[in-house]
């Protein structure tokens, strides 16, 4: 079975450019374990990030299903860098029905505490099958022992609710629950670790 493809845009975690922290670790090591496929780059600008989408994007990776968007976050918005925000609604114009099948994945510090509103506007927006990431702000070392596991299910589930089954269980529900994780999906279910999943009441009635 074909590894499964995870695209990475990365923002500029550190005003210390001596500074090396970065989630190439991970990704580096799910290759070599051969669970997946990865595409990286790091962004700073908006511009930047917009060509980099745009070439995702094209027909030639479209095997590569996972988008994981890796910088500081506010509630629906991420942070480029200390100075360069871009709005989820931005982004979501940016992408403009072009995620089909794609699952995409906020590691980003409280961007999934935006309203639900929000977030199923972007999914609209975009076309793409879920969004995923945190409602509250992370440590970097327990972010990243979870999001080894994550990023595999995202990339290799058969399911988009795989997610939600293997995040949920075991000792990565609680990890799950500590960082406040939380998945919206295109048809207005939105789920928690510990709770139900839910449509909420606008969905239901659109």
């Amino acid at each position: 079975m074909a590894r499964g493809g995870i695209f990475c845009v990365e923002g500029q975690w550190h005003r210390d450019l001596s500074e090396q922290g970065s989630v190439i670790p991970t990704l580096e090591l799910l290759e070599r374990l051969r669970r997946i496929r990865f595409i990286y780059r790091d962004v700073a600008t908006p511009e930047e990030l917009s060509y980099f989408l745009d070439r995702w994007l094209l027909k030639q990776y479209s095997d590569y299903r996972v988008g994981f968007f890796a910088m500081h976050g506010e509630p629906g918005r991420l942070c480029l860098t200390d100075k360069a925000t871009v709005e989820l609604d931005d982004v979501a114009e940016q992408l403009a029905g072009r995620c089909q099948d794609k699952r995409l994945y906020f590691g980003s510090c409280s961007v999934l505490k935006a309203s639900d509103a929000t977030l199923l506007d972007f999914l609209d927006v975009s076309g793409a099958a879920m969004v995923c990431g945190y409602t509250r702000e992370v440590d970097w070392v327990d972010s990243a022992a979870f999001e080894t596991v994550l990023l595999d299910v995202l990339a290799n589930g058969a399911l988009v609710n795989a997610a939600e089954k293997r995040m949920g269980s075991g000792p990565w529900r609680e990890l799950a629950a500590y960082l406040g994780f939380r998945i919206v999906y295109a048809n207005g279910r939105t789920w928690r670790p510990g709770t139900r999943s839910r449509v909420p009441a606008q969905a239901t009635a659109a």
